[in-house]
């Protein structure tokens, strides 16, 4: 599992569901953070910057910057 708490804004994530999210804050619970999805079924059209929260278990990896 990702250490949720070492999550800055910027990191690109890897999400269970195929998705992939870039984070916008770090809630610093340990288990949420706010993302902004990119390139998923979540994300509308390319004008959609609506934020939500993403869990830990929803995590599976970090993606390298230049991902």
């Amino acid at each position: 599992m990702i250490n949720v708490l070492d999550l800055r804004p910027g990191d690109k994530l890897q999400l269970q569901d195929g998705g992939v999210a870039e984070v916008v804050e770090n809630m610093e619970d340990g288990m949420w953070v706010q993302v902004r999805y990119l390139g998923s079924s979540r994300q509308k059209d390319e004008s959609d910057d609506a934020v939500e929260l993403c869990h830990a278990q929803d995590i599976v990896k970090i993606l390298p910057p230049s991902a």
